[in-house]
């Protein structure tokens, strides 16, 4: 679910969508409904969205490895890449499968 807030101090409303009714019917969720003044998503919502599509491009990214170069090349890979910021993801993605990464 997505939060919509009321950007008018006053009004403050704010309300949930499913990300699939806001993709259909954006237009629909521009304005508040009581004073018409513009939306936004929550913060909460939005650092909800990235994370989950950053754990789905992640996991995706990962499949995509292994069909191409198999398991024992992806755990090397991330291996040698272990400073970057998005190993952590990686791993985290890897450890829920079963794997004991080092």
């Amino acid at each position: 679910m997505i939060r919509l807030k009321c950007l008018n101090d006053i009004c403050g409303y704010s309300y949930e969508v499913t990300q699939k009714e806001l993709e259909d019917n954006s237009q629909y969720y521009k304005l508040c409904l009581l004073c018409k003044s513009k939306l936004e998503i929550a913060k909460e919502s939005l650092e909800e969205i990235i994370e989950k599509d950053l754990y789905t491009r992640a996991e995706e990214y990962i499949n995509i490895w292994v069909a191409e170069i198999g398991w024992d090349n992806v755990l090397d890979l991330l291996a040698r890449n272990k400073t970057q910021s998005c190993y952590r993801i990686y791993a985290e993605i890897l450890r829920k499968k079963g794997f004991i990464l080092k």
